[in-house]
């Protein structure tokens, strides 16, 4: 885990009182309700054209400011039919809850 993802879990600790299991309970929850229909409960991708979140890792790499944004703002992969809508689609979900998505997706895909 690198120090960007360890300082924002500080944060999120800090702002929102929690525990990092429960941030880790929270991201998991966040993913399972706004991300799974699109890339599995496993992050291997549920439909065809959909990012598989395990196999290609080279998202993982990028600072968690950059995915943030991405996902904010939608992502359309050259390699993908169905782009993804902002923030999954459920424009609902603070930026708080997209961080705890990202450490999620960061702390189980990469295994």
């Amino acid at each position: 885990m690198g120090l960007k993802t360890k300082v924002i879990q500080t944060v999120l600790i800090f702002f929102a009182g929690i525990s990092l299991v429960q941030a880790d309970i929270s991201g998991e929850s966040l993913y399972m309700q706004n991300c799974m229909v699109c890339h599995a409960d496993d992050g291997s991708g549920a439909m065809p054209g959909i990012s598989d979140l395990v196999s290609n890792r080279s998202w993982s790499e990028l600072p968690d400011e950059l995915l943030l944004e991405r996902i904010t703002n939608g992502i359309k992969s050259q390699s993908s039919p169905a782009p993804m809508p902002p923030k999954g689609g459920n424009l609902n979900l603070s930026d708080n809850d997209l961080l705890r998505i990202i450490i999620y997706m960061k702390n189980e895909f990469q295994k």
